[in-house]
């Protein structure tokens, strides 16, 4: 599979929509939820489960804040390079765009994202600003992996 960069936190916290009342991590909660949920599903690359095996650890234990893994051994980026094949796959087909032949028949992590905050704010709703405030909870994170495990297993079932 060819290389793809899926997101940035940069675009996210240098974006004019940020609002300035937040920390540059708040931008990358959305990605950080979807990097958690590939590491409980064992998703990440060879190279980053024999590098960062003790933060993978942190994470998969509730011990280590995935927003600052992101950031420390991700640099902020989320690529291809970042999975294994089979995450390659989910993510190439999920992540971000809704051209793909999975998005199109099922959705999109950032248009289910982007649904799933909607409803959770109702008619606080703003959506330019609304995900920076997303909040890096369990109760959030639970929410989240239950949307992606649905996609999962309709990707694995084609």
């Amino acid at each position: 599979m060819k290389f793809e960069v899926y997101d940035k936190a940069k675009w996210h916290y240098d974006s004019k929509d940020m609002p300035k009342d937040l920390p540059a991590i708040a931008g990358a909660t959305h990605i950080a939820f979807f990097v958690r949920w590939c590491v409980e599903n064992d998703l990440m690359s060879r190279e980053i489960e024999e590098d960062c095996a003790e933060e993978l650890q942190q994470i998969k234990n509730k011990e280590l804040d995935c927003r600052d893994f992101f950031f420390d051994d991700m640099d902020g980026v989320l690529t291809s390079n970042e999975f294994n094949t089979k995450g390659k796959q989910f993510a190439a087909a999920y992540y971000h765009s809704d051209k793909t032949k999975f998005a199109k028949k099922f959705g999109y992590y950032l248009a289910d994202y982007d649904n799933w905050v909607k409803n959770k704010l109702g008619s606080q709703y703003n959506p330019d600003t609304s995900y920076f405030y997303v909040e890096n909870s369990e109760e959030n994170y639970n929410e989240i992996k239950e949307i992606c495990n649905k996609r999962y297993s309709e990707f694995l079932k084609g």
